[in-house]
This record gives structure tokens, sequence and C-alpha cells, in this order.
């Protein structure tokens, strides 16, 4: 298991891979096609065992970090990874896979992929519809059927965001990262010029 590491503004999941989650306009539900809107910042992020005293007993039981976030907000994921050595990521909205629009499944499969690698996936905006769009990632109340998880499993278990995230096949990539480029000496386009000085005076300003 990955060690996960919990910061203000986002999560650090095994040595090299890290998520935050960003605050953005939420788009009108009224099927139209709107292009990206822009980001507002990320959002803090608090651990639940920081507030067991005061929260819902579902969050409890799962553990995990909060964020808070109006109805009238959405969020998107941003992504961190190392290019010498990549992370397979699955994303679920619930018990629902963000990158399939399908119920939870265990391990990675390619027909249809159901995880993103990163990198080169920067970002998920939202939860994939099939039909080359996505839906956002906004915040519903559990147990009235609006989350996407009542949706494609006529249930609401699990609720909120769960991140997987996988190492690499041992020996597909390096260990280590590779060492840093040598600079050279800095050479100039121009040959150099000898300086010579002559005398100057002050004149007034025009």
């Amino acid at each position: 298991m990955l060690d996960v590491v919990i910061d203000e503004y986002g999560i650090r999941i095994g040595p090299r891979f890290s998520i935050s989650f960003h605050r953005t306009l939420r788009i009108p539900d009224d099927g139209r096609v709107y292009p990206l809107p822009p980001g507002l910042g990320a959002f803090p992020l608090f651990k639940v065992d920081d507030y067991r005293d005061c929260i819902p007993h579902l969050w409890r039981e799962q553990g995990g970090v909060f964020m808070p976030m109006y109805q009238r907000e959405a969020l998107w994921l941003g992504f961190n990874a190392a290019a010498w050595k990549p992370n397979a990521v699955k994303i679920y909205a619930g018990d629902v896979n963000a990158i399939t629009g399908k119920p939870y499944t265990d391990g990675l499969h390619a027909g249809p992929q159901d995880y993103v690698v990163c990198p080169d996936q920067l970002w998920l905006d939202g939860i994939n519809t099939g039909h080359g769009t996505i839906r956002q990632f906004v915040a519903m109340p559990l147990g009235l059927g609006y989350t996407i998880e009542a949706a494609i499993t006529g249930e609401e278990k699990y609720g909120g965001l769960q991140v997987f995230v996988f190492e690499p096949k041992p020996g597909r990539f390096p260990e280590k990262p590779p060492p840093e480029p040598e600079t050279g000496p800095v050479r100039f386009a121009h040959p150099e010029r000898q300086m010579q000085l002559s005398p100057w005076g002050l004149a007034p300003g025009v």
C-alpha cells in the first residue's frame, strides 16, 4: 500500500503522485455543451480524524478528507506525477468510475480503459457520460437520489470521491530519476569588445 500524506491543499499518494481539488463554476444543467469553465483556486482539505466529534457517521467509517463546497460550485481534479515513472489512476464518484461511467471494478482494464496515466493526464473535469462529454463533479446531499452513484447503481452507498493509484510493473521504468542535464559555459553571440572610457559631462535636460 502506498503512503498517503495530506497537505492543506492536496494529497500525496506514494513517492511521486499528488492530487489537488480545484474550485470552478458550475455550468447550467440544461443539456447544452459548454466550454471548460475557469479554475478559481484549490479547495482547502481537512482530515476526517481531526473532526470525528462533529461529522456524519458515514464519514467516520470511511475516513479520508473533506472540503467546504457549496452546491452552486463544481470542482476539477489536478494531477502531478513524474514523467520518468508514471502512475495509473482510477477515480470513483461514489461507486461509479469517472473515466468509464460504469460501476466499480477491481484492478486495471484496457477495454474500455478505466484509468488515466499520469502524466500525461494533468486534470479531470468530471464524469464520462459516454457521448464525448462529461458531467461536472458537484456536491449533492446523499439519500435524495441526485448523485451519479444513485443514477448508475440504484443506491448511494459511498458518496464522495475515491482515488486509487497504481505503481507500474517492476522493470518497466527506472527506479531512480534521470540525472539533471549539465549546462555548459555561457557563450555570447558577439565577440567581446574592449570597453574604452571617454570623458563625459552632464547636459541640461530637454
